[in-house]
Parts: C-alpha cells; sequence; structure tokens
C-alpha cells in the first residue's frame, strides 16, 4: 500500500468503506469504477502516482481481483489510468498543457519537462482529394508527410499527421532532417513566419493503431484537431491532424499579451481544478 502517501490512503480507504448499493442497481465493479473516478477526478490519486496492487486494492474493496480488474481496465480503455509492463498502473498525467496562438507551434506544450518528440515517419505520397483541395494542388501533385509522437517522461500524449505541399517546400525531408524542427524547414522553404487561420477540435474514438501508439485500449475516447497554417502570403503550408487521450491534455486558449503580474500556470491549475467541481 506504500504506493500513495498515508493521508491519501485514508481518503482511498474511505471511499472504499462506502457502502456498495444493490448491485441489481449497479454493477459492484462499476461503482469501484466511480469510486476510482472520484478518487482521480478530487486529487486523493494525483498525476503520475502509482496504484496500490491489485490484491491491495481488491482487499481494500473487499471484492475479487476479478472484479476489480474490470474496473481498472475501463479506466485503462478511457485513458485515465496506465499500466506500465512490471511496474504497475498510475493515473495518467493531465498537466500536458498548450497555449493555443495563431502563430506559435501547437505541438509543444506549456511544461516542457520531460518533453519528447519522435518522428515516425517522413514520406513523399501523391496528394489525395482533401490535401489537393486544401493546397490547391493538381491530380498527383506530391505532400510531404510527416507522423509523430510527442511524450513526457515517457507516456505519450500527441500523435500527429501533417501534410507539407512539396511546391512549397521541394526540400522539407532534408531541412527537417538537418534542423530537426518544422520551423527549420519552413525556413528552408523561404517561410520565416506563419500563422495558423483555423484550428477545430472535436471528440471520437481511438483506432486501433491510435490506441496502440498512445498506450490506449481501442475506442478509447480522444481529442482530435484539425488546422491549417498559412505563409505570410496567405497561401496554405501545412495541414495537421492530431489527437490526444481525452484525459491527458488541457488546450489553453490565451493571450500572448496577457500581464506579467498574472501568474498564468498557477491561476490555470486552480481552473483547472475548479472544473472538476459539479455545478
Amino acid at each position: 500500500m506504500n504506493a500513495i502517501g498515508p493521508s491519501a490512503l485514508d481518503r482511498l480507504k474511505a471511499l472504499a468503506a462506502e457502502p456498495f448499493v444493490d448491485k441489481r442497481i449497479r454493477a459492484i465493479w462499476l461503482q469501484i469504477y466511480d469510486r476510482l473516478g472520484r478518487a482521480i477526478g478530487s486529487g486523493v490519486l494525483t498525476e503520475g502516482s502509482r496504484l496500490p496492487g491489485e490484491d491491495d486494492l481488491a482487499a481494500l474493496f473487499g471484492v475479487t481481483r476479478i472484479t476489480l480488474r474490470r474496473a481498472l481496465a475501463r479506466h485503462q480503455r478511457e485513458g485515465r489510468l496506465l499500466a506500465r509492463k512490471g511496474v504497475g498502473v498510475f493515473v495518467r498525467s493531465i498537466s500536458v498543457r498548450y497555449v493555443v496562438h495563431p502563430d506559435e507551434a501547437f505541438s509543444s506544450p506549456i511544461n516542457e519537462d520531460g518533453f519528447s518528440s519522435e518522428t515516425l515517419s517522413l514520406v513523399r505520397r501523391p496528394a489525395d482529394a482533401l490535401s489537393a483541395r486544401i493546397f490547391g494542388l493538381d491530380p498527383g501533385e506530391e505532400i510531404v508527410e510527416l507522423r509523430t509522437l510527442s511524450a513526457v517522461s515517457t507516456a505519450p500524449f500527441y500523435l500527429a499527421v501533417k501534410e507539407f505541399p512539396v511546391s512549397v517546400f521541394p526540400d522539407f525531408e532534408a531541412a527537417y532532417r538537418e534542423t530537426g524542427t518544422i520551423l527549420g524547414a519552413y525556413a528552408a522553404g523561404g517561410v520565416e513566419t506563419y500563422s495558423r487561420i483555423e484550428t477545430r477540435i472535436f471528440a471520437d474514438a481511438a483506432s486501433t493503431a491510435e490506441a496502440a501508439l498512445l498506450q490506449l485500449e481501442p475506442a478509447a475516447p480522444l481529442i482530435r484537431s484539425r488546422s491549417l497554417n498559412t505563409d505570410p502570403a496567405g497561401r496554405i503550408i501545412e495541414f495537421n491532424r492530431g489527437c490526444w487521450p481525452m484525459f491527458s491534455v488541457e488546450l489553453v486558449f490565451g493571450n500572448s499579451a496577457a500581464p506579467s503580474s498574472v501568474d498564468l500556470d498557477t491561476l490555470g491549475r486552480l481552473l483547472h481544478t475548479s472544473a472538476k467541481r459539479p455545478a
């Protein structure tokens, strides 16, 4: 039981000790699922913390390991918990936060401690109908497709597929490999500044391939984004499709000109906590 502190353990014991309602009203494993959700949402189980072992948790709730596993599995499927083989089950970090501005990269979070980004693939291919329409290309013209996976402290949280017209960036691959950044590839193509003209955010379910990369269960809830970047002349130069585990990210639509007297990070954490309280 030493996976969490004594105070948190006492609060978790109190949650576990609450009487179960009749299982005909709600299955016992779902009631455990509810209580674990409350423990995560209220901060009893904090971001990144390791849960007690299955045997300990099962004893705490007075149920079998099979019943407990159903509750844990649902939280893992939905993305709140992350199982690390041979280590344990952890509360997935939800402290990955972005401030969304029209002229800043959408791939780097505010808190970059432990942040890393891996290039999964970098290929050229003919533009499909959607990409051709977005970039104003003729049939058969090529685009560069870049797939990346970002993580914080080894926990993956952002999968992106980004497309760029070869007609604008004929040397994109070489410039990207040399500089390691999209902005470096932009500059090599003569684009020194850019603007994001649109970002669309919506919910969806993870495909099998996405779930494997993000360490989720298939059909786990995701936040998806679709965004378009333009150069100073208004030409679309990037089409970005990204996705995050729903419980791993916070999108902050802020203003970079906020007064310096405002501690936005502390204030944001307070706002995030208050959002969990019922209205």
